[in-house]
């Protein structure tokens, strides 16, 4: 009879610990403390499609570019 109030109480501070555990992340999620302070939006290019930060790309009316041979390829071209 013992060992199973053991096994009870043992089971019973497992969920405790989880339970505190899980309302620590959630509060870490909801402060932000997780996100990066260096991120930065992500433009495609117009050319090729490619995905790139915004503060690497070439702009062109208001267009984002990858590399200035696409700028260029873009800018020659009739819209």
């Amino acid at each position: 009879m013992s060992r199973l109030l053991l096994v009870v109480v043992i089971f019973i501070a497992i969920y405790l610990l989880l339970k505190y555990y899980r309302k620590q992340v959630s509060k870490k999620d909801v402060l932000g403390e997780n996100t990066s302070k260096y991120s930065e939006n992500m433009v495609r290019c117009a050319h090729c499609g490619v995905h790139l930060p915004k503060g690497e790309s070439l702009m062109l009316n208001y267009k984002h570019y990858c590399s200035e041979a696409h700028r260029s390829a873009h800018k020659d071209e009739p819209e």
